[in-house]
């Protein structure tokens, strides 16, 4: 018996090891083998480290397929993405900053109430608004009928990217300067613009030692500086709007010109495609090519949304609306916006955007709305908004006007932002106290009168 345990079995091959670079070891495998001398050194990690098993049981090594290679570092990265704003989240709440980003989508806003964090109620959805119905007029979304709840709709991708405009609550004690974003250079521009949404009311200069409607020094420069602030945050949002359309514009216009040549042949798309032919098309106007700096200036002060076509790859979730249209309504919506409420492009162009609202939106909060489109000014304000299934998000709300050269407002647009339940439940205290220190200001100065 002992000599027939000995003998080998011919059916199962002996382990073997091989010299490094010999097929049979990974990239990773030969590389380790390199610098730790023999194959007898590896450890599992240097095996294993690029090598996945299919559920057939097949192996792959990464190193031998670079788009799965590709995918597993896309993975990575984002894991090391979210690990370092969890990290950035937990530094900048104990220097009293709140981050308005989430670690992960809520699909449904919460309130704060005095036994913590409550759901909002889901509202009645898409049949409550008109937005089902071609050429219906919207409406505020209704409460949902008893036994009929929508089926909820899934973010379609996060509802804020990495690049997306984000911000910041200064909790009390700490100072604005210190609330820097980990998304870089968009994101403090948010969190300016969220400090001007809550700080409206503290340049008047009654607090300040000044006289009553006279504003100190010191409120000018701070109104200087939350102007400039506003226009930097406009500035970089066009800009980086425009950068990434005149990208996507030309990888799109030379796939238009590989189809022009593969369905006529190159003798016509020579002909369709040479500089006098395009000079022609551009000086028929009706366009974005234009032949010179004044033609330019005309394309962009033109406002029947020529200049919208240039941001319609803008990767914020925004819309702009036209005022010059009865109810002021939405004209453009990025995918963002979509993917944000869940509704279809055609459901929501031609309507103004009271569908967002709902059973639970602070009707004060529409109401600042309201007044910024009425003045044409620039503000920001938190509230609680509603998707195409009725589900809530909050939501930091940036507008501003676009103005022709003339300095007419053209267009308006408003830009929306997912924020946290915890940062909403700072922002909308904040807000409600200044609300009541405003009204208690105008109650006491029509009691004076």
């Amino acid at each position: 018996m002992s000599g027939n345990q000995q003998q080998p079995n011919p059916n199962i091959r002996p382990p073997q090891f091989v010299p490094a670079g010999v097929p049979g070891l990974s990239a990773s495998a030969s590389a380790a083998v390199q610098a730790r001398g023999t194959p007898a050194t590896l450890n599992l990690d240097d095996i294993f480290g690029d090598c996945y098993f299919t559920p057939e049981g097949e192996t792959i090594f990464l190193s031998e397929n670079p788009q799965l290679q590709q995918q597993v570092l896309q993975q990575q990265q984002q894991q090391q993405q979210q690990q370092q704003q969890q990290q950035f989240n937990q530094q900048q709440r104990q220097a009293g900053i709140l981050p308005s980003g989430e670690s992960a989508p809520t699909q449904n806003a919460s309130r704060q109430t005095n036994t913590g964090f409550q759901p909002v109620a889901q509202a009645g959805g898409i049949v409550t608004t008109g937005l089902h119905e071609p050429r219906a007029p919207a409406t505020v979304m209704g409460n949902m009928t008893a036994g009929s709840a929508p089926s909820q709709v899934p973010f379609a991708q996060a509802p804020q990217r990495p690049h997306h405009l984000q911000y910041a609550y200064v909790q009390a004690g700490n100072q604005a300067p210190n609330a820097e974003p980990a998304t870089g250079g968009s994101g403090s521009g948010a969190a300016g613009g969220a400090k001007r949404g809550r700080g409206g009311s503290s340049t008047g200069g009654a607090g300040n030692g000044g006289a009553k409607g006279e504003p100190t020094k010191a409120d000018r420069r701070e109104r200087n500086r939350e102007h400039a602030k506003r226009s930097r945050i406009r500035k970089k949002f066009l800009l980086e709007s425009l950068q990434q359309s005149v990208s996507l514009l030309k990888e799109e216009n030379e796939k238009l010109k590989g189809a022009i040549r593969t369905h006529l042949g190159d003798k016509e798309a020579d002909s369709l495609l040479s500089k006098q032919a395009l000079a022609d098309a551009a000086s028929a106007g009706g366009g974005l090519i234009a032949n010179g700096s004044s033609d330019a200036n005309k394309v962009l002060d033109d406002p029947d949304f020529s200049f919208i076509k240039a941001l319609q790859t803008a990767q914020q979730n925004f819309v702009v609306t036209d005022p010059s249209l009865p109810d002021n309504p939405i004209v453009y919506a990025t995918q963002g916006f979509l993917n944000l409420t869940g509704y279809t492009l055609d459901q929501v162009l031609g309507r103004n955007c009271r569908f967002l609202q709902g059973p639970e939106t602070d009707p004060r909060a529409v109401e600042k709305i309201r007044n910024a489109i009425e003045e044409g000014s620039d503000m920001s304000v938190c509230l609680l908004n509603y998707r195409v299934d009725g589900t809530t998000f909050w939501n930091q709300f940036f507008i501003a006007a676009l103005r022709d050269a003339g300095g007419n407002i053209t267009n308006y647009v408003g830009v929306q932002c997912k924020v946290s339940d915890q940062y909403a439940a700072s922002v909308c205290k904040k807000q409600e106290e200044a609300d009541a220190a405003a009204a208690a200001a105008a109650s006491g100065g029509n009691d004076e009168e």
